[in-house]
């Protein structure tokens, strides 16, 4: 017979088992399988806990309990059962029963054991994939012209996973003539410069990757200049729109 699920669920956890289950597991192909599947999902969820993890919503237990009700709910049709297979040599045919016995409940099992490695790693939090946190503000710009200090648009900074940023540029129409608009970050004393992409003609809104070491280290003023399409890759000197980041 085969061990049951939970017992394999602690198998693939590494935890100790009865010496007959371990030895049954250990030569029953059906039992490997379905423990290396276990062991991929808990690996994975291991591998999130570094990452900035935050408390899911109520809504997101509602649903969840809401499918489980519904998946309780409904009604199993009857099927016509298969004709009977002759056991091969082998028995394989068992091995494939174990299979498609255990798979429709396998999907609740990962889940039910990943939250477990969580809880037990970051306490009352959840792998970050369940619920998405909303990008923080944590620095603006106003975004003016340069000859009348009109307002043509703003900038964000906004957080994001890891030590990545997005530089988000909103602006009203602009203008590129005959080339094209171009985003530089330029550095607090004003010799230093780097370009983070191009702006469309036609948007008015773009966000734009940028490193937080890149703001660390000084380049917090925003510059939308007009470029030529000429192979010079420096700046052209006709900036439309620039702010300092705060």
């Amino acid at each position: 017979m085969h061990p049951d699920e939970e017992t394999l669920a602690r198998l693939a956890l590494g935890e100790p088992v009865g010496a007959e289950d371990a030895a049954h597991a250990e030569g029953c192909a059906s039992c490997q399988a379905f423990i290396a599947e276990l062991a991929e999902t808990l690996a994975l969820v291991r591998e999130s806990s570094g990452e900035e993890l935050v408390a899911p919503p109520d809504s997101v237990w509602r649903a969840i309990t809401d499918e489980v009700a519904t998946d309780a709910a409904v009604p199993l049709s009857p099927v016509p059962a298969p004709a009977p297979t002759p056991p091969s040599a082998s028995g394989s045919s068992g091995v494939d029963e174990l299979a498609a016995r255990r798979r429709p409940r396998f999907g609740w099992i990962a889940v039910a054991a990943a939250v477990g490695v969580v809880a037990g790693v970051v306490g009352t939090q959840v792998v970050p994939d369940l619920v998405s946190p909303q990008p923080q503000v944590i620095a603006q710009a106003q975004l003016d012209t340069l000859d009348t200090g009109t307002r043509g648009g703003e900038a964000e900074l906004l957080s994001s996973r890891g030590r990545a940023l997005d530089l988000r540029v909103q602006v009203k129409p602009l203008d590129p003539g005959d080339g094209y608009l171009e985003v530089w970050l330029i550095n607090s004393d004003l010799k230093r410069m780097v370009s983070v992409g191009v702006l469309p003609s036609d948007a008015t809104e773009q966000d734009f990757r940028v490193t937080r070491s890149l703001i660390d280290q000084g380049y917090v003023i925003v510059d939308i200049s007009r470029e030529q399409f000429d192979d010079r890759p420096q700046h052209s000197g006709d900036s439309l729109l620039r702010g300092s980041l705060a």
